[in-house]
């Protein structure tokens, strides 16, 4: 087929170079895809720890309420109010909807602010009150 062998085994060299450097990018890619995976796992699961430890946070500050005050804010979608008034209905300027937690994790602190947020009346008329965690990611992860 071919007159010169040097042609021959230089497109060989070039056959078996290209085959090879194919399979060594699939082996990167597969290696990178991996680590990749377990970087998003690990931030994943340094979130949730970080939202539990807030969830915990708040848990307390509301179990140190009064069954009314609790009551009160719970009705209101507040995390509290200001006012030391458990009866009357808070008013916006003492009503505080967020808090903020601090959680040191070897040596570093990272923030979490717990928020509640109040969807539309449904149908019947009642209020649902939906509680979400914010983690701040300028800090890095754990």
């Amino acid at each position: 087929m071919f007159k010169n062998k040097k042609g021959a085994a230089l497109l060989q060299v070039l056959l078996v170079t290209v085959i090879l450097a194919g399979l060594a990018t699939m082996l990167l890619r597969a290696s990178l895809s991996r680590s990749t995976a377990a970087r998003q796992t690990r931030r994943t699961v340094s979130a949730q720890l970080l939202v539990n430890s807030c969830m915990a946070e708040v848990n307390t500050l509301w179990s140190i309420k009064s069954p009314e005050a609790f009551a009160r804010d719970m009705n209101q979608c507040l995390m509290y109010c200001k006012s030391t008034d458990t009866t009357a209905t808070c008013s916006a300027a003492n009503s505080v909807r967020t808090h903020t937690c601090t959680i040191p994790v070897n040596g570093r602190d990272y923030t979490v602010t717990a928020e509640f947020t109040e969807s539309a009346p449904t149908a019947d008329g009642a209020r649902k009150c939906e509680l979400s965690y914010t983690v701040d990611d300028s800090q890095g992860v754990l």
